[in-house]
């Protein structure tokens, strides 16, 4: 089989996977938005996809990404800017290496925004993956600067706020959705050596998923976007689920995707909430 047929049945292959976990459980509905409508996605190495193939040249993105599987889903003409390691301000002003602000993507015509960010402001990816390496003895966390953390994570809801409000000012017809990170650690009578971290460490890194959550959550209501809830739907997907059920890697990959990062069946688990939130 050649190249090109090898990754066309993947793609068909992801995109069926995608739609038979949104049939599960979503009401049969018209989707809202048309064919070929313009649709961005912003965000970090949750959306991006680092190590799930095929991998493009920039950013550890994915042509399997979930942003990929709902364009795929729903024939919609994509423009998918999330890049690995990116903050709100990779999204709002700043440059990240040769790739310009993720919202100069946006167009006055753009119907759909997809968002999943804040995880790199609060050091949550970071983090994880100073752990990855660790050694349960290695009390990794310690070596964090937790009041830093702290503070950043104190301000996050109002500056997912403010990403929002700049998406919304520049598409205003858009539907913005926020996509949340899913629960990358288990509850503690869940957890498992694949984690490779200590309690201590494993609390303190759920601590600040469900931080994130919060914020992402309470930010998408204050401000009238849409929220496709992975994380709370992540239960029975974590690290310690069967490889069938996985949704998130634990310290070490063993299929596709990156440390403490979705895997390909992840990656349609949150395309299927997308489409959900669609239809």
């Amino acid at each position: 089989m050649s190249a090109f047929a090898t990754s066309y049945t993947h793609s068909r292959s992801l995109v069926a996977a995608c739609l038979l976990l949104l049939c599960s459980h979503a009401p049969a509905q018209t989707a809202l938005l048309l064919p070929q409508a313009h649709y961005v996605a912003l965000g970090s190495s949750f959306a991006a996809g680092p190590g799930i193939e095929q991998q493009g040249a920039t950013c550890s993105r994915s042509d399997h990404n979930y942003p990929h599987l709902v364009a795929a889903a729903l024939g919609l003409m994509l423009n998918d800017v999330s890049c690995s390691g990116a903050t709100t301000s990779h999204i709002l002003d700043a440059p990240q290496g040769e790739a310009a602000p993720q919202l100069t993507a946006l167009r006055a015509d753009t119907e759909l925004v997809t968002v999943t960010i804040g995880g790199n402001d609060i050091s949550y990816s970071s983090s994880t993956s100073r752990c990855a390496g660790a050694k349960p003895e290695d009390h990794c966390t310690d070596k964090l600067d937790k009041n830093a953390i702290a503070q950043a994570a104190g301000k996050l809801t109002e500056r997912l706020g403010e990403v929002i409000d700049a998406i919304r000012a520049k598409s205003p017809h858009a539907i913005i959705v926020m996509v949340t990170y899913p629960q990358v650690i288990p509850d503690r009578i869940q957890r498992c050596a694949a984690l490779g971290l200590s309690d201590a460490d494993a609390d303190y890194l759920a601590t600040l998923g469900q931080q994130l959550e919060t914020a992402m959550v309470a930010a998408a209501n204050a401000h009238n976007a849409r929220v496709a809830d992975v994380y709370i739907d992540n239960a029975g997907h974590d690290p310690c689920a069967d490889a069938a059920n996985r949704w998130i890697n634990g310290a070490v990959p063993e299929s596709s995707g990156a440390s403490f990062h979705p895997t390909a069946r992840g990656h349609a688990a949150m395309a299927a909430q997308v489409l959900e939130i669609l239809r």
